[in-house]
């Protein structure tokens, strides 16, 4: 295992002005993080453990990505009798690299080994409008788990998150469809900011999201 990654934990706490209290203005995402990870030799003093912070900043980015644009997915299910291998594909809906430079971060410190921050982000009006369409009744919210391995850092986490979205949608869809379809896309927006752990080597997300389906393709033959 890359000693980088050897004790990076991550948390992640759910600090939010009105956004998940289902308000009609979305408002402000705050998020609380931390990292912590083993002291380097090559860190010094005037630059300390900038690994951890890299790995906050990208996750901050991505969850914050997640709950505001959202992600378009591709599944197909396994089905061994057809011997069709199971395919999952999550893809950002909107370009954020612009968005990402508005991202505010707040009451960084440090407290031994570990870094704590505060991020904030403000929606843009089209943001919230995009926000209460998705989260109208007619979309319902699912709610996946999923891991990925710690020792590939930032990307394990990523891995956790898009097994914790297939988890969701796998479970969704197995209530409403009576026969294993061919192929589901659609789109799921970040409900509320996920749970992360670190257990026994990998990263565990709980991911709670809205969702909406664009496509059920079902086989023509059973």
């Amino acid at each position: 295992m890359d000693r980088s990654f050897k004790t990076l934990i991550v948390a992640v706490l759910i600090s939010f002005s009105s956004l998940f209290a289902q308000s009609e203005s979305p408002g402000k995402i705050r998020l609380y993080l931390w990292a912590a990870q083993d002291a380097y030799p090559e860190f010094t003093e005037d630059k300390p453990h900038d690994l951890a912070r890299q790995h906050l900043t990208n996750l901050s980015e991505y969850l914050i990505e997640g709950m505001t644009y959202g992600f378009s997915f591709d599944y197909t299910p396994s089905d061994k009798l057809r011997k069709v291998d199971e395919y999952f594909e999550l893809v950002p809906l909107n370009d954020f690299s612009e968005d990402k430079d508005n991202i505010e971060w707040d009451k960084t410190y440090w407290r031994e080994d570990k870094i704590f921050l505060w991020v904030n982000f403000t929606r843009t009006e089209q943001m919230m409008r995009y926000y209460k369409q998705f989260s109208q009744i007619k979309n319902p919210h699912a709610v996946g788990k999923g891991k990925g391995k710690l020792s590939k850092g930032f990307e394990g986490l990523q891995e956790a998150i898009e097994n914790a979205a297939k988890d969701g949608i796998r479970e969704y869809y197995r209530k409403i469809i009576k026969n294993k379809p061919k192929q589901i896309t659609g789109k799921l927006l970040i409900r509320s900011v996920p749970a992360i752990l670190i257990d026994k080597g990998y990263y565990v997300v709980q991911l709670d999201f809205f969702l909406e389906t664009s496509k059920i393709k079902e086989y023509s033959q059973f």
